[in-house]
């Protein structure tokens, strides 16, 4: 198996995942959004600043490309890791117990059109606290369908590559990279030597969401999917998740037993005119058994904030997506930290004190 590292290079424009012609839409929908409020930070108390700030270590990043030889398959992945050498926190508002030289690990899997450059923003944030976070690229399904095409071809384009084959494809991706992972660590290959392999996560957005159900246990009837979990996989997080097949909800979701954080937002709805609607997006949660579940709704969240990326031309950045973005951040620490550290400080704070940051309109639960 050959390992091609790319070398870094100056930070490029954050990908586009959806197409040219979508952007229009986009802009006019936020144009009429009424103005709202922003996460009520007087309710903040110490241990939410410090896991919504960035973290004490230096991130380092590193662009490679993973070749799978037994599907004939390159994939290219970001890895983001905390600087070696760098101390663990001693901010007494969080456990730092179990972020010693051994870091948990997060796989992340972008939404259609996108690139490994997807989940940026909670990548960065999740590596500063101690995590080393994979982002992967899946071939098929990435930004390679759109990018520098006509936009009526770049959109037909996202709408073909939502399919069985691809969903497929990208379970395969998430098993061989985990595989690799393995792989180097047992090489002494830095950074995966720091690498704690009992504890990883895996995390999706939007159809990265779907690729993280569908390795967490989720059951399709119509593609014959196992409903098998991948057992290396401890915890999740899904971005925009969707119940896209509304027949046998009970039994789809029935085989995820592991934690696992739904976040989304009043607007997260359809994007590529499937006729997605916000309520889809809860089925997930709704319909998983209890134990380890979160959800998390933001009012007036749509699809693109919780990408985990700059928005850049797709629309105006608001004060409420800054908002959301701190929001998302707070939590997902809070959960990362409580399964993958196993830190029960962070999971009682998660379940009992989260809520006090929000405001009207946004949504927690958990069972």
């Amino acid at each position: 198996m050959r390992i091609l590292v790319l070398p870094l290079t100056q930070q490029r424009h954050l990908l586009r995942p959806i197409a040219i012609g979508m952007l229009a839409m986009a802009a006019m929908a936020m144009a009429s959004m009424p103005a709202v409020a922003q996460l009520a930070p007087s309710k903040a108390d110490g241990r939410a600043g410090a896991y919504s700030s960035h973290g004490v270590f230096a991130v380092e990043v590193s662009d490679i490309v993973w070749r799978d030889a037994a599907r004939d398959r390159d994939l290219p992945v970001r890895i983001l890791f905390p600087r070696r050498g760098a101390g663990p926190s001693t901010d007494a508002s969080i456990n730092t117990s179990a972020a010693d030289a051994h870091y948990p690990v997060i796989v992340f899997s972008h939404g259609l059109g996108g690139s490994c450059e997807g989940g940026a923003l909670w990548g960065q944030h999740w590596a500063s606290h101690g995590y080393i976070v994979i982002h992967l690229q899946h071939p098929g399904s990435d930004e390679s369908i759109w990018k520098g095409k006509p936009p009526n071809e770049g959109m037909n384009n996202l709408r073909r590559a939502m399919n069985v084959d691809n969903s497929r494809l990208r379970t395969g991706d998430v098993a061989f990279a985990l595989d690799e992972i393995a792989r180097l660590q047992v090489a002494g290959v830095a950074p995966f030597s720091d690498a704690n392999l009992a504890r990883v996560g895996m995390s999706g957005h939007s159809f990265g969401a779907q690729t993280t159900l569908a390795v967490v246990g989720q059951r399709l009837p119509l593609q014959n999917a196992s409903g098998i979990a991948d057992v290396r996989i401890a915890a999740a997080i899904a971005f925009s998740p969707n119940a896209r097949v509304k027949t046998g909800l009970d039994t789809q979701f029935a085989g995820i037993t592991m934690p696992l954080l739904s976040i989304t937002g009043t607007r997260d709805g359809s994007i590529l005119g499937d006729a997605t609607r916000y309520e889809d997006r809860l089925l997930p949660y709704e319909n998983m058994p209890p134990g380890g579940k979160y959800l998390l709704s933001f009012r007036d969240g749509d699809h693109m904030v919780f990408g985990g990326h700059a928005l850049g031309a797709r629309r105006a950045e608001t004060a409420r997506d800054h908002a959301i973005q701190s929001g998302v951040k707070t939590a997902t620490l809070a959960f990362w930290n409580a399964t993958l550290k196993q830190d029960g400080a962070a999971k009682n704070w998660l379940q009992q004190e989260f809520k006090s940051m929000l405001v009207d309109g946004d949504t927690f639960a958990h069972k």
